[in-house]
C-alpha cells in the first residue's frame, strides 16, 4: 500500500512541478507582452524615430519602434499566449511559439543595438530605458522557462502514474 502511495505522490509531485513552471512561464510571458505594449506607447507618445526605421507613428505596426517590436509581432505573441493557456497539443503549440518568438526577439534586439544607442543619445529617460531593461531581463527568462516547461510536459507524459 505504501508503495502505491509513493508512486501516486510522485506523480502528483511531477504534475505540481509542471503546473508551477507553466504558471511562471505564462506570468513572465505576460510581463514581456505588456512591456512591448508599454514600449510602443512610450515611443509613440515621445514621437521617437530613427532613420533606419522611419517615424514610429507611421511604421510601428510593420517595423516596430526603437523601444519595441513590430505590432504584428505583438499580435502573434498574444495569439500564442492565449494558446499556451490551453491544455494538450494546443497549449504545446503556444509554448513552442512563444519560446521561438522570444528567441527571435532576443536575436533581433541584439541586431538593433545601434538604433537603441541612437535613441539613448537623444532621449535617455526612465520611460525610454525601462522597456528595454525589462525586455532584456525577461527574454532569457521566457526562453529558459519555455524550454523547462516543455521538458516537464514531456516528462509528465512519459512518466507513468502507477507502474
Amino acid at each position: 500500500m505504501t508503495y502505491v502511495k509513493s508512486i501516486v505522490y510522485g506523480a502528483i509531485s511531477w504534475m505540481s512541478q509542471f503546473l508551477l513552471m507553466r504558471k511562471a512561464f505564462l506570468l513572465t510571458t505576460l510581463v514581456f507582452v505588456l512591456d512591448f505594449v508599454f514600449g510602443t506607447a512610450v515611443a509613440l507618445a515621445l514621437g521617437l524615430s530613427d532613420p533606419a526605421i522611419g517615424s514610429a507613428r507611421n511604421n510601428w505596426f510593420a517595423n516596430g519602434t526603437p523601444l519595441s517590436a513590430p505590432g504584428i509581432f505583438m499580435v502573434l505573441y498574444g495569439v500564442f499566449l492565449l494558446l499556451a493557456t490551453r491544455q494538450r497539443w494546443i497549449g504545446t503549440i503556444g509554448i513552442v511559439g512563444i519560446t521561438l518568438l522570444t528567441l527571435i526577439s532576443g536575436v533581433a534586439s541584439i541586431a538593433d543595438m545601434n538604433i537603441t544607442q541612437r535613441v539613448f543619445e537623444h532621449h535617455l529617460t526612465l520611460l525610454t530605458a525601462l522597456p528595454l531593461v525589462v525586455a532584456f531581463v525577461t527574454i532569457p527568462i521566457v526562453i529558459i522557462l519555455g524550454i523547462l516547461t516543455l521538458m516537464l510536459q514531456v516528462r509528465a507524459r512519459t512518466h507513468p502514474a502507477i507502474s
